[in-house]
């Protein structure tokens, strides 16, 4: 902000200031005494006034959202924890159905108060016993209900009914119980007391409103209980009371689920083990009717039965091709023997081989004699015989041999188709048995899942006696009063005895109907303000004269320079005044503007043109002289009609005359011009009271005889609705040369004048 804008804006704060301190700081003995009552009233207040304690307690929330994480085994021990949100929790705390249960449990429903002599005070500690209702929801409000404990027979007596305590006892208003307060102290002293009791509705909604719950802080999981109230051990049983309820809800809600969920597992168990019999007997009856057993184990084994059957398939097929050798072999060197003898390599028969090999050797033993000796040598013919003779016993021996291979062959053969089919059906069987080992092992699983659940919930159904919530503090309820807080007592009384002052101050003159103040007119129109003159209680009108040395004095004084001598470039020789209304001091002013021009040995003439009042005439004695009346009517000489006060020189006074006839014409007639000419030429100044605009508006029609027009406002006197309404239609601004005086200003407030005298608050005293 530059250097001037900021001067300019500290101004303005310091012309405000002073304007509120004029306008307020006058009537300090009004704020003194309205302190002094207010600050009675608040001392009063707080001495009898029951003080309100405040009582406060915390618990922390297991929020999901915000940490506090247990320990996995914890966690799995805890199934039936729920998911909590501190924001939830609050709403909780708050809810309709926790509060009922803490009006039911403590009976607040039933209030006992002690009368003492000036008040009415709670008896939470000191009444013997408490009162409370089978049915609550059926109370009826009912007030004042006096009783007297007695303590001999241990007995409450209501009116003439006597009640035994801790007994359901029918009365008039409900079913009631008087049982003993643990918090009385046990002593002697005799007091006045009663009940009143309400519905629980209201009770619970007090209760709600006097509730506090809110969060430590954003990211904390701890929230934070207080309540106010007028004894701090109710306070404190209140906020326990509803933790406990709050956990008890906690913990019963746990046991709910965690009954629920033990009863749910023990029926799906149940559920499960009947699938699962039903899947075992289903294989029972499938390997019953397939032959299966171990369907893998048996397929190892038909696969090794094929493939062993095969092998000797195999074997039986080379056995009979080299049989079959050894026949083609035998039968075809029938008729010789010579050749080589096939090996039987292959034939487990032992009697085959040796004859083969005896025929093997016959012949090499043949072959070699036969090459040194004659064919029909002994030797020769005896080994050639004994070759056909061993021929017929190996071919025989070859036939027997293929013969029992071949039926060998047929039935490995058989067998091996037989084990070949069974094994074709394996993959087939093996799908089906999966498919219900697959049941058997899902309800397998599962049961065993459930059998397991089941004995976590039994763990954790031990564990939900206990609930998630944690007590930081117990209630405790603070030292001193909450309210009424002394300090801020006396100061709001203090605040509102200003206040009230202030606002007294402000109605008073802001909703007055007159005008006040000088800004009033200011802001009502752009006509000046000449001067202002304060009030004087003698209205003397020549006071100029009588008191020349007083204040009032000098501000006449000042008006006279400011109109007749230049004092604002105003240098007029002939001044009317006029007024509103009737009684604003048209001929104060008027006298003592005339005696002090004439002071300055001036010569001065005072018309009174005021038909209606005749001030001017009776202020000189001259009410019954002939005026100008008399000079319009009846053509006296002018010089007939004037009169030279007695007392100031040069001051000539124009009467109006004894006779009020035919004035309305007279005052808009050319003659009343032609009367002011022939006195200008007399006379150094002319000072014309005229009529106030209530009695005749033809004052407008003459102020262009004079240089000026002088507007008398009486402080307190001039409504603002008439003088708006001439500015309106225009009465004011059709005046030559309008100006306003502001009349028989007071000084504002109480014992300090110099506020508002002179000038009224709010104005720059050089306007």
């Amino acid at each position: 902000m530059p250097p001037t804008q900021n001067k300019t804006f500290r101004a303005k704060e310091d012309d405000l200031f002073k304007q509120l301190l004029q306008k307020y700081m006058p009537f300090w003995p009004l704020y003194l005494l309205l302190i002094i009552l207010f600050l009675a009233i608040a001392y009063a207040y707080g001495k009898f006034t029951i003080p309100v304690y405040e009582a406060y307690s915390s618990v922390v929330i297991k929020d999901e959202s915000k940490g506090l994480n247990e320990s996995d085994m914890l966690q799995d021990l805890n199934l039936f924890r729920g998911k909590k949100l501190v924001e939830n929790e609050i709403e909780i705390l708050k809810s309709h159905s926790f509060i009922s249960d803490v009006v039911n449990n403590l009976g607040l429903y039933a209030d006992v108060m002690e009368e003492t002599k000036f008040r009415q005070m709670p008896a939470y500690l000191t009444t013997p016993i408490k009162v409370r209702f089978k049915d609550p929801t059926r109370i009826k409000k009912a007030e004042k209900i006096p009783f007297v404990f007695n303590r001999d027979d241990r007995s409450v007596t209501i009116g003439k009914d006597n009640f035994p305590i801790n007994q359901w006892v029918a009365t008039k208003w409900g079913e009631i119980s008087f049982v003993p307060n643990y918090k009385y102290n046990g002593d002697t002293v005799t007091r006045s007391l009663y009940f009143t009791i309400y519905p629980v509705q209201p009770v619970q909604a007090s209760l709600m409103n006097r509730l506090k719950v809110v969060p430590a802080s954003k990211l904390a999981t701890v929230i934070n209980i207080s309540i106010k109230d007028q004894v701090p051990d109710r306070a404190e049983d209140i906020l326990n009371e509803l933790v406990k309820v709050y956990t008890e809800a906690e913990i019963e809600d746990k046991n709910q689920r965690a009954a629920n969920t033990v009863a749910m597992v023990e029926n799906r168990i149940r559920s499960v083990a009947g699938q699962l019999d039903s899947v075992e007997n289903e294989i029972q009856r499938y390997r019953t009717n397939t032959g299966v057993i171990d369907i893998s184990a048996q397929g190892r084994q038909y696969l090794d039965n094929v493939g062993q059957y095969d092998r000797q398939l195999e074997q039986i097929k080379n056995q009979i091709a080299v049989l079959d050798e050894v026949e083609k072999f035998i039968v075809q060197k029938e008729a010789s023997s010579s050749g080589i003898v096939p090996s039987a390599v292959g034939v487990n028969d032992p009697s085959l081989n040796q004859m083969l090999d005896k025929l093997n050797d016959t012949q090499l033993e043949y072959e070699k004699l036969k090459r040194t000796t004659g064919e029909n040598s002994p030797i020769l013919i005896s080994l050639r015989e004994e070759i056909n003779s061993l021929k017929p016993g190996i071919l025989e021996n070859v036939r027997n041999q293929k013969i029992n291979l071949n039926i060998s062959r047929n039935s490995f053969a058989s067998t091996g188709s037989r084990y070949s089919a069974m094994l074709s059906t394996i993959p087939q069987k093996e799908k089906q048995l999966i498919e219900i080992s697959r049941q058997q092992a899902i309800k397998n699983q599962l049961y065993a899942f459930l059998l397991e659940k089941r004995e976590e919930a039994a763990l954790s159904f031990t564990s939900t006696n206990k609930g998630d919530t944690r007590i930081i503090d117990k209630a405790y309820s603070s030292v001193m009063p909450v309210s009424p807080n002394k300090f801020v007592l006396y100061l709001a009384a203090l605040i509102f005895a200003l206040g009230a002052g202030i606002v007294w101050v402000s109605l008073k003159e802001g909703l007055n109907k007159k005008i006040l103040f000088r800004s009033e007119l200011e802001k009502l129109s752009s006509i000046p303000v000449l001067g202002e003159i304060s009030y004087d209680s003698s209205r003397d009108p020549y006071l100029v004269r009588n008191d020349a040395a007083s204040p009032i004095s000098g501000q006449l004084k000042s008006l006279r320079n400011q109109l007749f001598f230049g004092a604002n470039n105003n240098q007029y020789k002939k001044v009317i005044i006029t007024s509103a209304n009737r009684g604003e001091g048209k001929a104060y002013l008027s006298s003592n503007l005339a005696v002090s021009l004439a002071m300055t040995n001036a010569r001065v003439v005072l018309i009174d043109l005021d038909f209606y009042t005749h001030e001017i005439s009776t202020l000189y004695n001259l009410e019954n002289a002939k005026g100008i009346v008399d000079y319009f009517s009846e053509a006296v000489p002018l010089q007939a009609l004037l009169h030279a006060d007695k007392v100031t020189k040069g001051l000539t006074i124009l009467p109006v005359g004894a006779s009020n006839e035919g004035n309305a014409e007279w005052l808009v007639s050319d003659k009343l011009e032609n009367l002011i000419n022939e006195l200008s030429a007399s006379y150094d100044y002319i000072v014309i009271v005229g009529p106030a605009f209530s009695d005749d508006v033809n004052i407008q029609a003459i102020s262009h005889i004079a240089d000026a027009s002088l507007f008398v406002i009486r402080q307190g006197v001039t409504s603002k609705a008439n003088l708006t309404m001439l500015l309106y239609n225009g009465h004011m601004e059709a005046l030559k040369n309008p100006a306003y005086v502001f009349n028989a200003v007071k000084g504002r407030g109480w014992g300090v004048k110099m506020f508002g005298n002179g000038f009224g608050y709010g104005n720059n005293p050089g306007a």
